[in-house]
């Protein structure tokens, strides 16, 4: 059973709906006010004019103080430009109200459960302090090596070229040289290396491309 806790200025989810989600997907239903957060696997925040801008964010700071989770804006309307701010602070993803119950129902659901197996996995990253926690031990990373390992894990298995990784990096600077690049993913080898040697390999370097993430075999112990 999953635990989800909302912050909203109104009741967004009916009593039939969370009936619903407690007994199709396994998901209960917390206030996010009047919960303890290190409780929770996942976090619903509400974006509307009944919400002050500023509250939202204080919120956004303080989930990113707990243990990772998924964290979704739920809106009124899609949100635009302004979805890059959310991303950079640590959002997971967007929830429109206008979507069927039954499609923001899934898209919770294998989120959580998506965060449930890569924890189970031995490898998850946690913006909030620039860590990759590798088979429970925490990994500091600096903020350039963080953004790195974060950008080719949620580019799954696409190869991201020298130029693409440089320009998420360093967007507001003429393109590096490919040196940089390089540097960057050899000390982050070298960190992992120190904690766990099956996750030696986990940066792929595909000859004359870039680099990928080979995370190990979810079978593998």
């Amino acid at each position: 059973m999953y635990a989800l806790g909302v912050l909203s200025a109104n009741k967004t989810i009916q009593e039939s709906e969370k009936e619903r989600l407690f007994t199709d997907f396994d998901i209960s239903i917390y206030d996010l006010e009047n919960v303890d957060i290190d409780s929770l696997q996942g976090i619903i925040l509400q974006k509307n004019e009944q919400i002050q801008i500023e509250k939202l964010f204080q919120w956004l700071i303080k989930v990113r103080e707990s243990p990772l989770k998924p964290i979704w804006i739920l809106s009124n309307e899609p949100l635009g430009e302004e979805k890059i701010i959310y991303l950079k602070l640590g959002v997971t993803g967007f929830l429109v109200e206008s979507d069927t119950f039954d499609e923001i129902a899934w898209t919770i659901k294998n989120g959580l459960h998506c965060m449930t197996v890569e924890k189970e996995r031995g490898f998850y990253l946690d913006p909030s302090s620039f860590t990759v926690l590798i088979s429970d031990t925490k990994l500091v990373l600096t903020k350039l090596e963080y953004m790195l390992l974060d950008y080719l894990y949620t580019s799954g298995n696409k190869v991201r070229t020298y130029e693409e990784i440089a320009h998420y990096l360093w967007e507001k600077e003429e393109v590096p040289p490919k040196y940089r690049v390089a540097n960057l993913i050899f000390h982050i080898r070298q960190k992992i290396k120190t904690i766990d040697t099956k996750y030696a390999d986990v940066i792929k370097t595909v000859r004359s491309k870039g680099y990928r993430l080979n995370l190990p075999d979810e079978s593998i112990k």
